[in-house]
């Protein structure tokens, strides 16, 4: 759906909303991209992206007026970091949970949603339900990615990986050292090649994309200790588990 932009205070009838500072410290998120669907036969997840053209922002906290829901946030119960640039709730990251109401919601559905950030305030949008099941694609619910592996074989390139993030400007550069590893973008959804794929990226528990080199650069951050953590995937978007131990590493960034 080809996102509308409406400016803060007007009614939302699409995915995307604009926020803009009025009296407060700079403010301006562009909110796209906001998606339900089926966890379980009880739970929704909410997904959406964050463009942030101003200065880092917090997520403090979410509702609803028509169901129960909470942040779910796998790295911090104090909020989340919304660095300037592009961050995102995801399936594999941070997320917005919620409750099926007694008469659950049907595919095409919108769900409304306020978030709260610490300096632009409390922000309504509108999740679109998209229930694979009610769609008519039998057999897709739960296949969303979330708990896929790839155990690495006998024989097989086994990765590792360390990373650090050093101070860059206003932002901070984040470098990944990988070994029995390469990073290719022209495979990505492709099938799996052993010891090849991408990586993903998260900062206090929100997503900011996806790595196709093995450096990148985070935008500013507000103040507090953030961890910065970096998985390795497959080019099918699995994530590289050796023995028992996924691929991973990560570091704290700490901003006055």
């Amino acid at each position: 759906m080809k996102a509308a932009f409406v400016l803060f205070g007007l009614a939302l009838l699409s995915c995307a909303i604009w926020l803009t500072g009025f009296g407060r410290s700079s403010s301006a998120l562009l909110i796209e991209n906001a998606l339900a669907q089926p966890m379980d036969d009880t739970r929704l997840g909410a997904f959406l992206s964050i463009d942030n053209q101003g200065t880092p922002d917090r997520l403090l906290a979410v509702s609803s007026p028509v169901a129960a829901a909470t942040l779910y946030n796998p790295a911090s119960a104090d909020g989340l970091p919304v660095p300037s640039g592009h961050s995102a709730l995801a399936l594999d990251a941070a997320h917005i949970d919620i409750r099926q109401p007694e008469t659950p919601f049907a595919h095409g559905a919108l769900v409304p949603l306020v978030l709260t950030f610490a300096k632009a305030g409390d922000v309504t949008v509108k999740a679109r339900m998209s229930d694979p099941a009610q769609a008519g694609a039998a057999g897709e619910v739960g296949l969303f990615g979330r708990g896929d592996i790839c155990v690495v074989g006998d024989g097989e390139p086994a990765p590792e990986i360390a990373i650090d993030a050093l101070p860059d400007g206003d932002g901070w550069q984040v470098k990944i050292t990988a070994r029995d590893f390469t990073f290719s973008e022209d495979l990505m959804g492709l099938y799996h090649v052993p010891g090849t794929g991408h990586g993903h990226i998260y900062v206090g528990g929100m997503k900011l994309g996806r790595l196709f080199a093995p450096e990148y650069h985070i935008g500013p951050l507000p103040p507090g200790a953030h961890e910065v953590r970096v998985t390795l995937n497959t080019n099918d978007h699995r994530a590289y588990v050796v023995g028992d131990t996924p691929v991973t590493a990560s570091t704290i960034i700490t901003v006055d």
